[in-house]
C-alpha cells in the first residue's frame, strides 16, 4: 500500500483487539472504523473507536538534504539489495482518534487500556508499519474529554490527537558494486609506459 494507507492500517491495527466488560459480557469486543462509519456497517454496536486523518504537514524539525543508504528495505523492493535516496521528505500525519461508548464503566475501561504503553502512551509511542518492517515515532499530542447526552442517553466521548512520524521516499538508487580488488594503473606520458598499482 503506499504512503498514508501504510500507516493508517497500522493505527487501525494498533487499536484493534480492544474489549470491556460488564455484567452482561465479560468480554465485549470493541469495534475500530475509519472515519465516521455509516450505521449499516457498524451496527450501532456501543463502544466503539473512529480514526480521522486530520492533518498532513512538511515535519520542517527533520528536513535534512544530502544522500543516504536506507537502513531498511522499501515497500515492494528487492529485500537483498542495499539502496540509497536523497533524504526522504519528512511527513507529519496528523490523526484524531474518539472513542464512544453507552456506560461509564466502557469509558473508563477504554482510557485505561488506550493509554497503555504499546497502545498510545503519553510518551514513547511507537507504531509498527509491516509494509516495511519500520517503527514509527508516535507522540500524543492531546487530549480531551466531550461527553454528552444525545436523544437523551448519555454518550462518554474521548478524543486522542496523535502524530506519526513519517516519510515520503525519493528516487531509489542501488550503489554499483566495488570491486576489492580495483585494476589501477599510471600511464607516464613522457616515457610512454603503464605501472599497474598493486593492492
Amino acid at each position: 500500500m503506499p504512503f498514508i494507507n501504510n500507516e493508517d492500517g497500522a493505527l487501525k491495527n494498533l487499536l484493534q483487539g480492544i474489549t470491556v466488560s460488564d455484567a452482561g459480557n465479560p468480554a465485549r469486543p470493541v469495534g475500530v472504523f475509519y472515519g465516521q462509519p455509516d450505521k449499516e456497517i457498524r451496527q450501532q454496536a456501543f463502544p466503539y473507536i473512529t480514526i480521522d486523518l486530520i492533518s498532513v504537514t512538511e515535519a520542517s524539525e527533520r528536513v535534512q538534504s544530502g544522500w543516504v543508504k536506507l537502513g531498511y528495505t522499501p515497500e515492494g523492493a528487492d529485500p537483498t539489495a542495499n539502496y540509497e535516496t536523497m533524504y526522504p521528505m519528512a511527513i507529519n500525519l496528523d490523526y484524531q482518534i474518539t472513542t464512544y461508548a453507552r456506560q461509564p464503566r466502557h469509558d473508563r475501561q477504554l482510557l485505561a487500556e488506550l493509554f497503555k504503553m504499546g497502545r498510545l502512551p503519553v510518551r514513547f509511542g511507537q507504531l509498527y508499519v509491516p509494509e516495511d518492517g519500520t517503527f514509527r515515532r508516535l507522540d500524543t499530542l492531546g487530549f480531551s474529554k466531550r461527553d454528552t447526552t444525545e436523544s437523551d442517553k448519555r454518550l462518554f466521548m474521548n478524543v486522542f490527537t496523535v502524530r506519526i512520524s513519517s516519510e515520503v521516499l525519493r528516487e531509489l538508487v542501488t550503489p554499483q558494486q566495488v570491486l576489492e580488488t580495483p585494476n589501477l594503473a599510471l600511464y607516464n606520458m613522457v616515457t610512454d609506459t603503464q605501472t599497474v598499482l598493486e593492492n
